[in-house]
Protein backbone atom coordinates (compact mmCIF):
# COMPACT_ATOMS: atom_id res chain seq x y z
CA UNK A 1 0.00 0.00 0.00
CA UNK A 2 1.27 3.68 -1.11
CA UNK A 3 1.93 5.61 2.09
CA UNK A 4 -0.13 8.27 1.38
CA UNK A 5 -2.86 5.56 1.30
CA UNK A 6 -1.88 4.58 5.01
CA UNK A 7 -1.97 8.01 5.61
CA UNK A 8 -5.38 9.10 4.35
CA UNK A 9 -6.69 5.82 5.89
CA UNK A 10 -5.71 6.86 9.08
CA UNK A 11 -7.35 10.68 9.09
CA UNK A 12 -10.53 8.87 7.77
CA UNK A 13 -10.69 7.18 10.86
CA UNK A 14 -10.05 9.87 12.96
CA UNK A 15 -12.07 13.00 11.76
CA UNK A 16 -14.29 12.81 15.07
CA UNK A 17 -11.26 13.08 17.13
CA UNK A 18 -9.14 15.24 14.63
CA UNK A 19 -10.34 18.81 16.57
CA UNK A 20 -10.57 17.33 19.89
CA UNK A 21 -7.33 19.78 21.67
CA UNK A 22 -10.07 22.56 20.92
CA UNK A 23 -12.89 21.74 22.37
CA UNK A 24 -13.33 23.52 25.67
CA UNK A 25 -16.02 21.11 27.12
CA UNK A 26 -14.20 18.30 27.09
CA UNK A 27 -13.63 16.24 30.13
CA UNK A 28 -10.85 17.16 32.54
CA UNK A 29 -8.61 14.11 31.65
CA UNK A 30 -8.39 14.60 28.15
CA UNK A 31 -7.67 17.98 28.88
CA UNK A 32 -4.84 16.93 30.96
CA UNK A 33 -3.59 14.80 28.18
CA UNK A 34 -3.90 17.44 25.30
CA UNK A 35 -1.75 19.51 27.70
CA UNK A 36 1.02 16.63 28.36
CA UNK A 37 1.19 15.34 24.77
CA UNK A 38 -0.73 18.03 22.14
CA UNK A 39 0.58 21.49 23.60
CA UNK A 40 2.16 22.27 20.39
CA UNK A 41 -0.79 21.60 17.94
CA UNK A 42 -2.77 24.38 20.25
CA UNK A 43 0.55 26.47 20.34
CA UNK A 44 1.43 26.60 16.60
CA UNK A 45 -2.83 27.40 15.76
CA UNK A 46 -2.46 30.65 18.72
CA UNK A 47 1.07 31.49 16.31
CA UNK A 48 -0.20 31.51 13.29
CA UNK A 49 -3.33 33.31 13.91
CA UNK A 50 -0.98 35.88 15.35
CA UNK A 51 1.28 35.79 12.42
CA UNK A 52 -1.78 36.36 10.26
CA UNK A 53 -3.29 39.09 11.86
CA UNK A 54 -4.10 41.65 9.21
CA UNK A 55 -5.49 39.25 5.93
CA UNK A 56 -8.15 41.04 4.81
CA UNK A 57 -8.52 39.67 1.16
CA UNK A 58 -5.46 38.01 1.17
CA UNK A 59 -5.65 34.77 -0.93
CA UNK A 60 -4.78 31.78 0.97
CA UNK A 61 -3.50 28.37 0.30
CA UNK A 62 -4.76 25.70 3.35
CA UNK A 63 -2.23 22.18 2.56
CA UNK A 64 -3.58 19.55 4.19
CA UNK A 65 -6.32 21.57 5.80
CA UNK A 66 -7.94 18.69 7.21
CA UNK A 67 -11.69 19.80 9.27
CA UNK A 68 -10.91 22.68 8.38
CA UNK A 69 -9.73 24.51 11.45
CA UNK A 70 -7.54 27.14 10.09
CA UNK A 71 -9.39 27.80 6.90
CA UNK A 72 -12.41 29.11 8.40
CA UNK A 73 -10.35 30.64 10.91
CA UNK A 74 -8.60 32.79 8.79
CA UNK A 75 -11.79 33.50 6.38
CA UNK A 76 -13.25 34.92 9.51
CA UNK A 77 -10.48 37.40 9.40
CA UNK A 78 -11.58 38.58 5.72
CA UNK A 79 -9.07 36.19 3.24
CA UNK A 80 -10.29 34.01 1.02
CA UNK A 81 -8.85 30.28 1.78
CA UNK A 82 -8.74 27.45 -0.52
CA UNK A 83 -7.75 24.32 1.65
CA UNK A 84 -7.21 21.24 -0.30
CA UNK A 85 -7.03 17.64 1.47
CA UNK A 86 -6.95 14.48 0.16
CA UNK A 87 -9.40 12.84 3.05
CA UNK A 88 -13.22 13.61 1.49
CA UNK A 89 -14.25 12.23 4.88
CA UNK A 90 -11.93 15.74 6.79
CA UNK A 91 -13.37 18.04 3.66
CA UNK A 92 -17.00 17.20 4.47
CA UNK A 93 -16.41 17.90 7.83
CA UNK A 94 -14.82 21.14 6.97
CA UNK A 95 -17.55 21.98 4.61
CA UNK A 96 -19.98 21.57 7.29
CA UNK A 97 -18.21 24.13 9.68
CA UNK A 98 -17.43 26.49 7.38
CA UNK A 99 -20.96 26.64 6.75
CA UNK A 100 -21.51 27.01 10.53
CA UNK A 101 -19.34 29.48 11.38
CA UNK A 102 -20.88 31.68 8.42
CA UNK A 103 -17.67 31.56 6.95
CA UNK A 104 -18.79 29.25 3.62
CA UNK A 105 -18.52 32.24 1.43
CA UNK A 106 -14.56 32.59 1.88
CA UNK A 107 -14.05 28.78 1.95
CA UNK A 108 -13.31 26.68 -0.90
CA UNK A 109 -12.56 22.76 -0.28
CA UNK A 110 -10.61 21.53 -2.65
CA UNK A 111 -9.99 17.06 -2.99
CA UNK A 112 -6.94 15.77 -3.71
CA UNK A 113 -3.37 15.45 -3.37
CA UNK A 114 -1.47 18.61 -3.07
CA UNK A 115 1.83 17.58 -4.91
CA UNK A 116 -0.57 16.26 -7.79
CA UNK A 117 -3.19 19.08 -8.37
CA UNK A 118 -2.52 21.57 -10.61
CA UNK A 119 -3.30 25.09 -9.60
CA UNK A 120 -4.42 27.75 -11.47
CA UNK A 121 -3.36 31.03 -9.57
CA UNK A 122 -0.67 31.72 -7.10
CA UNK A 123 -1.56 32.66 -3.16
CA UNK A 124 -0.41 35.64 -1.07
CA UNK A 125 0.34 32.93 1.91
CA UNK A 126 0.41 29.42 1.67
CA UNK A 127 0.11 27.37 4.86
CA UNK A 128 1.25 24.12 5.84
CA UNK A 129 0.69 23.27 9.66
CA UNK A 130 1.00 19.66 10.41
CA UNK A 131 1.36 18.43 6.63
CA UNK A 132 5.12 17.62 6.42
CA UNK A 133 4.34 15.10 9.37
CA UNK A 134 3.16 12.39 6.76
CA UNK A 135 5.64 13.51 4.16
CA UNK A 136 8.81 11.21 3.50
CA UNK A 137 10.99 13.37 1.02
CA UNK A 138 9.36 17.30 1.43
CA UNK A 139 11.84 18.56 -0.60
CA UNK A 140 9.74 18.38 -3.55
CA UNK A 141 6.36 19.89 -1.94
CA UNK A 142 8.08 22.62 -0.66
CA UNK A 143 9.48 23.61 -3.89
CA UNK A 144 5.83 23.79 -4.94
CA UNK A 145 4.82 25.96 -2.33
CA UNK A 146 7.61 28.14 -2.84
CA UNK A 147 6.40 28.47 -6.75
CA UNK A 148 2.91 29.14 -5.14
CA UNK A 149 3.87 31.51 -2.75
CA UNK A 150 3.67 35.69 -3.35
CA UNK A 151 4.46 36.53 0.28
CA UNK A 152 4.85 33.71 2.61
CA UNK A 153 4.81 30.46 3.99
CA UNK A 154 4.13 29.22 7.34
CA UNK A 155 4.69 25.40 8.12
CA UNK A 156 5.40 23.54 11.11
CA UNK A 157 7.55 20.42 11.53
CA UNK A 158 8.01 17.01 13.97
CA UNK A 159 10.99 17.79 16.03
CA UNK A 160 13.45 14.42 15.93
CA UNK A 161 13.55 13.18 19.34
CA UNK A 162 11.50 15.20 21.61
CA UNK A 163 10.05 12.62 24.05
CA UNK A 164 6.45 13.07 23.28
CA UNK A 165 7.35 12.29 19.59
CA UNK A 166 9.05 9.11 20.83
CA UNK A 167 6.08 8.07 21.86
CA UNK A 168 4.17 9.24 18.80
CA UNK A 169 6.61 7.19 16.39
CA UNK A 170 5.64 4.55 18.43
CA UNK A 171 1.83 4.94 18.53
CA UNK A 172 1.49 5.30 14.78
CA UNK A 173 3.94 3.01 14.16
CA UNK A 174 1.15 0.39 15.51
CA UNK A 175 -1.46 2.43 14.10
CA UNK A 176 0.65 2.24 10.48
CA UNK A 177 0.73 5.11 9.58
CA UNK A 178 4.07 7.06 8.28
CA UNK A 179 5.54 9.53 10.33
CA UNK A 180 8.80 11.74 10.03
CA UNK A 181 10.80 14.00 12.16
CA UNK A 182 13.21 16.25 11.70
CA UNK A 183 16.32 18.22 14.14
CA UNK A 184 17.09 22.03 13.09
CA UNK A 185 19.88 21.13 11.01
CA UNK A 186 17.50 19.16 8.56
CA UNK A 187 15.53 21.94 8.49
CA UNK A 188 17.93 24.57 7.21
CA UNK A 189 19.41 22.15 4.93
CA UNK A 190 16.14 20.96 3.03
CA UNK A 191 14.60 24.84 3.30
CA UNK A 192 18.11 25.90 1.28
CA UNK A 193 18.16 22.77 -0.90
CA UNK A 194 14.46 24.06 -2.06
CA UNK A 195 15.32 27.19 -2.76
CA UNK A 196 14.12 29.33 0.59
CA UNK A 197 16.79 32.16 1.63
CA UNK A 198 15.09 33.92 4.50
CA UNK A 199 13.38 31.69 6.80
CA UNK A 200 12.78 31.39 10.84
CA UNK A 201 12.76 28.38 12.98
CA UNK A 202 11.30 27.98 15.98
CA UNK A 203 11.16 25.12 18.68
CA UNK A 204 7.32 25.25 20.37
CA UNK A 205 8.19 22.02 21.86
CA UNK A 206 7.20 18.76 19.77
CA UNK A 207 7.35 20.68 16.69
CA UNK A 208 9.02 23.34 15.07
CA UNK A 209 7.17 26.68 13.56
CA UNK A 210 8.62 27.93 10.51
CA UNK A 211 8.18 30.94 8.53
CA UNK A 212 9.68 31.35 4.78
CA UNK A 213 9.57 34.45 3.17
CA UNK A 214 9.48 34.93 -1.08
Amino acid sequence: MRETNKVKRFFDKRVNKFDSIYDTKKKLVWKVLDFIFRKSVERRFELTCRELDNIRNKKILDIGCGTGRYSVTLAQKGAFVYGIDFSQEMLNTATGFSKDKGADNLCVFIYGDFIDYNFNDKFDICLAIGFFDYIKEPIEYLKKIKNLTIERAILSFPAKWHLRNIIRRLRLKILDCPVYFYSRLDLEKILKQSGFDEFSIRNIGRDYFVIVKI
